[in-house]
Formats: structure tokens, sequence, C-alpha cells
């Protein structure tokens, strides 16, 4: 049983191998990596899988293609519980199977399970980014230091000229295999593994038969990038590209023909010349070039961006923690054209961001609250600087109280800051201005001019911002409340609508005119106002009320006022009651006539029912109706809303 287990584990490795050998055959290069870790002294029917691997390799490269070059590393061979236990033992290059085997035979397995290091140390040595590269990973289990392999797999295929990694998999619980598989898939590899000797002849029957196939080479563009000529192949999902037609039209635009966001796409393209752009990061790094496209081949082509990054940051203060939020940056050329103005080349909201550039001078800006700071920096392609401002910023936080210790204003809040000195006009430049009840202002350390309002109370102090620290100022509004509501008569309901106020100083100017404080239309309105006292003057409908009042800082004043208004809704009928529903005109005079003896006109009304609200008294109401006119008299009682009839002798 033994022999035989042996017999079908050296067919794995042999159709394996030997497969690979025929995919490199064109001066190729290989590196196996091989598990040293202490789970290869496991057995498969009484044997240990590192005796199997020895057995197999060793019956393989007896058949090994000379042209191929063969390397060896090997992991956890020499330390327990060590990431670090990765080994070249055959540097790659023509085989010396002796030798070779020497230093296979004398991997003594212990130690942990590093596969992604490994493989990139593999594809490293093939120098993967610029020649074919191939990689055979035979391990019986999953990685063991942190790392994922599966992620590692597709950055090697994304920067890899023609990069595969192929899988051999001893004795695979179903996690394992996956674990392991997406390496071979992501790669463009096989991943072979067998539990019984059928389902693994099977496997290797259908492996070798994929791999002695010689696909055809795309015909298009493969493209890449790097941020310099020496720099690695960029792997970051940070690059985007388009395939435009050479010719421009009268406007200089070229036709698009395809696009991509990967790092490194293949376009299919019919043989010919084409223009490709790449950009890398946010939109300032671009390049283009001119690439032809041969009959069956692809042109493999690598972008030199010629950028490098910047990595921004803030402090308010010099020792500070770095600011994390309401930062702003702009970077501008250095130059200015005729009209003063900088070119843009890129701009971020982050509080830390990392943005790429075209190697050259740039001015950066930076603005954290109203606190704005500037430098010049240079950006090398293939480096990445940090530079961090200094924002000099301090912070202010405002408050309100209707008065010396009252509760903290929750709303209808305004504040302003601003400067401490006036232009020639006497104005004060303004700084920063806030709606908020409990605004933050992030400022460039100074004195200000803090103003606050609310409704009609206005109140400012002097403030001193320093960097770093936050500072705190409360205003005394010296606010107080007036609640105003009306009703037609003592004792009437409230009155809901046609209402309007107005709070008046009460003073008179030399035209005998009242300053306007505040005005309503509402209902049941609330009047912020400084205290002191005011003329509340209500409107309903025609009838005026003049009422002092006093507000007193911090307090709710509640002012009712009796209107002694009436209503009065009126209609016109034909003589045999038929209601005149259009062609009316209505006015509503005093019976009271002027010096001149005319009855001043009160109210008028196109409406075929008008509504009109007065005050109490007598009136005389009188309705135009084609051509003629009838006077209708009215006595109206403070709260009276009575309806009355005109009888139209003309419309009959």
């Amino acid at each position: 049983m033994v022999q035989r287990t042996q017999q079908i584990a050296f067919s794995i490795f042999l159709f394996v191998l030997s497969s690979l050998s025929v995919q490199a055959d064109d001066g190729g290069k290989v590196i196996m990596v091989l598990d040293g870790s202490g789970s290869m002294w496991g057995q498969i029917d009484g044997t240990a899988k590192i005796e199997i691997a020895r057995n197999v390799i060793d019956g393989v490269l007896t058949n090994w293609d000379d042209q191929v070059e063969l390397g060896l590393i090997a992991y956890g061979h020499r330390e327990k519980g060590n990431c670090g236990d990765i080994e070249t033992l055959v540097p790659v290059g023509p085989l010396d199977k002796a030798a070779f085997m020497e230093r296979v035979n004398a991997i003594n397995p212990k130690g942990k399970t590093p596969i992604s290091t490994s493989v990139r140390q593999a594809a490293d040595a093939l120098k993967y980014t610029e020649e074919k590269a191939t990689v055979i990973l035979v391990s019986d289990g999953l990685e063991t230091c942190d790392a994922d392999p599966c992620a590692l797999a597709s950055e090697l295929e994304t920067k890899g000229i023609d990069f595969t990694t192929h899988v051999v998999g001893f004795d695979l619980t179903e996690e394992e295999s996956a674990g392991l598989q997406c390496i071979a898939d992501n790669t463009g590899g096989k991943f072979l593994k067998a539990s019984n000797a059928n389902e693994l002849t099977a496997a290797l029957t259908q492996t070798v038969e994929a791999v002695k196939d010689d696909p055809e080479e795309p015909q298009g563009i493969r493209l890449r990038a790097r941020l310099c000529g020496d720099c690695e192949i960029l792997a970051d999902g940070k690059l985007f590209w388009w395939v435009y037609k050479p010719e421009t039209d009268l406007e200089g635009k070229r036709e698009e023909l395809d696009r991509s966001g990967s790092d490194a796409p293949l376009f299919e393209l019919a043989p010919g010349t084409y223009h490709v752009v790449g950009r890398y990061g946010n939109g300032s790094v671009y390049r283009n070039v001119d690439l032809v496209v041969e009959e069956g081949k692809t042109t493999d082509h690598v972008m030199i961006m010629n950028a490098g990054g910047v990595k921004l940051s803030a402090i308010p203060t010099a020792g500070a923690d770095p600011l994390d939020d309401k930062m702003f940056y702009w970077v501008y050329a250095p130059e200015k054209d005729l009209e003063g103005d900088q070119k843009e080349f890129d701009r971020s909201g982050s509080a830390a961001p990392l943005i790429w550039l075209m190697s050259g001078t740039y001015e950066v800006r930076a603005r954290h609250g109203k606190a704005f700071a500037s430098t010049e920096l240079v950006i090398e392609a293939g480096k990445t600087i940090e530079f961090v401002f200094d924002m000099n910023a301090g912070y202010l936080q405002a408050t309100g109280i209707p008065t010396a210790g009252g509760e903290v204003l929750k709303d209808k809040m305004f504040y302003w800051v601003l400067s401490t000195t006036k232009d020639l006009e006497g104005k004060r430049k303004e700084i920063d201005r806030s709606g908020s009840a409990k605004p933050l202002f992030r400022l460039p350390a100074g004195t200000y001019l803090l103003r606050a309002q609310h409704g009609k109370a206005f109140a400012e102090k002097e403030v001193t911002v320093t960097a770093g620290t936050l500072t705190e100022e409360q205003l005394d509004m010296n606010t107080g409340y007036l609640k105003v509501t009306a009703a037609m008569t003592e004792g009437g309901d409230t009155l809901g609508e046609k209402m309007f106020y107005w709070v008046l100083n009460p003073e008179k100017d030399l035209q005998g005119k009242q300053k306007e404080i505040d005005r309503a239309g509402s209902a049941k309105p609330l009047f912020r106002l400084p205290a002191g006292d005011y003329v509340l003057r209500a409107q309903h409908g025609k009838a005026l009320k003049d009422v002092d009042v006093t507000v007193t800082a911090g307090a709710l004043n509640e002012q009712s006022v009796v209107m002694d208004s009436a209503m009065v809704r009126l209609t016109a009928t034909t003589s045999d009651g038929n209601e005149i529903g259009k062609g009316l005109f209505w006015r509503l005079y005093k019976v009271t006539p002027e010096s001149q003896g005319n009855h001043p006109e009160l109210d008028r009304s196109g409406s075929a029912k008008p509504t009109f609200i007065v005050p109490a008294g007598d009136y005389i109401a009188s309705v135009s109706y084609g051509g003629e006119s009838t006077d209708l008299p009215l006595t109206l009682a403070a709260g009276e809303q009575k309806n009355e009839t005109v009888t139209l002798k003309t419309a009959e």
C-alpha cells in the first residue's frame, strides 16, 4: 500500500512539473516554492509527505528540459514559529540535478507556513515585472503568517509581464483548498489536488492537456504604469486608461475607442496606430503615447507617469495633535497668468489627503474654517513627501442668554465675527458668520468683535482667540419676549386670521413718526425684543389699536389686544330674491362726514360677497351695479359678525 501511494504521488509531480516544463520551454525560468513547515511530516498511507515530495522531485528532474532554468525556495525548514524563515536554496539558473537534490534532501520540516512572502520572493527573483515568470508552489496547508495569498496573487498578476503560479496541494480540507486555489486562479495557473487516485488521474490529464495548448497571443495593447523609470509597477487601483484614434478633428479632439479602470488592462484592437492616455490618482497626473498594434501580437507598454505624491495634514499650532476635520486643500501652479490667476491642479476635502502630482513645483494652500496657510512644495517622480501645515488657528464657541442667570438660548440666534477695526466708511470686515445656536468658529489667532442677534436684540463684545485653544464666550442678549393675541371684543374668541402687528418705538421723530422695531403677520406672534418700552400696534381688517407694553429681560410678557372690531358680510339680490353674482362694486363709508362734508371711504371691494372688518360704529355700504348705486345704512357693535343684504331694483 505504501509503495502504491508513493507511485501515485510520484505521478502527481511528474505530470505537474513536466507540464510546467513544457509551458516554459522557450528558455523560461521557474522557481519551485517547497513547503518545509512542520505539517509536512504528516503521512499519507504511512509515508511522510516530505519524503514523497523528495522522491517525486528526484524523478522529475531526470527529464527536466535543459532550456528551462530552475530555482528552489523553501520555507519553515529552519525554525519553529518564525514567519521570516524563508530561504533561497538554489538560485534560478541552469539545472544541476545533484546540487538541487542535495538541497531538497536537506530540508527538515519544522516551522510555519509563510506562503505569501515566499511566493513574492520567488516572483521578485524571477524579475516578474520585466520577464515571463512561473512559480510552482507545493504546500499541504493554509497561510499561517497573517497575510492574504489571494490578494498577493492578484497584485503579482497585475504587475507581471506574464506571471503564473501553479499550486500542488497535499491532503487538503475544503477550506485549505479554497485558500490555495485562489492563488492559481488569480494568476491563470493550475490548482491540483486529489482525494483518491482516480480523481487525481482525471484532473492531471486535463491539466497537462491545457498546459500543452499554446494559446495565441492576444492582438492589442497591454498597459501598465510606473511612477518613475525604476519604480515598481503600479497596482493600487488608482489608474485609468483611454484609447483613442490618433487623428484629431477640426476642434483638436480624438474619437474614443475604449477605456478601462484596471491597473493592467488588455485592449484587443485591430492592427494600427492608437493614442493612449493614462491617468493616475484624482486627475492631476496624465501621460499619453502613440502605440502601434501589429497583426497577431500584443504590444506591451509600461507608461512612466513621472509623478510623485504629497501627504498633507495640518495642526492648529505647534505641538498640537493633527486636525481630523474641517480641512480643505488646493494645489496650484506657482505662476500667475496675465489676469493674476493660478492654474488649479487638484483639491481635497480630506483631513489628511494623499495627492498625486506630476513632478514639479506647486503652491499648496490649506484652509481650516477661516484660517488659511500656504507653502511651495517640490514633487519628485517616484517619491512621496509629507507636509504638515501649522494653521495658527484657535476656536471660538459662542452662546447667548436672554439675561444674566438665564438658560442658554437654543434657537433664533445669529452670530457674526468681525474685524475690530473699521474701514474709511466706518464698516467692519466680516470674518465669519453662523446661524447655529452654539457655533464653533475656527479662526486665525487674533482679536475680533463678536456680534450676536436674537430676534431684534443685539449684543457684541471683543474677544481674543489663541492658537490651539478653545475660547468660550457668552453674550447677554438683554432680551424679553412679547407674545400677542387679539380679540374683537373683551372676552371674545382669539382671532386666528386677518391680524397684523407692529412693534414701534414709543418716541416720535420730528415728523411725528415712530421707528418700527419688528412686525408679524401671524395670529399669535412671539416677538424677541431688547428689554424696554414699546408701542404694540395691532390691525384687524381696518381696525387699528395701539397698546403700550413693557418688555422685561428674560421674561415672557403676554399681551391681549381688544380690537373693538366688527365684521359684516354683504350680498346683493334682485327684488325676487335672487343673488347677484357679478358686476358689483362695494364701498364702505363712515357716517360722520369730514370737514368738507364728504363721507370718508374706509374700504372697498369688487367681490360679489365682500366681508368688511372695521372698528365698531355707524357706516354706509354703497353698491354699484349697472351704472346706479344703492346705499345701505349699517350699525356695527364691537364683536358683532353679521350678514346684510341689499335689494337692487336696477337688477329687475
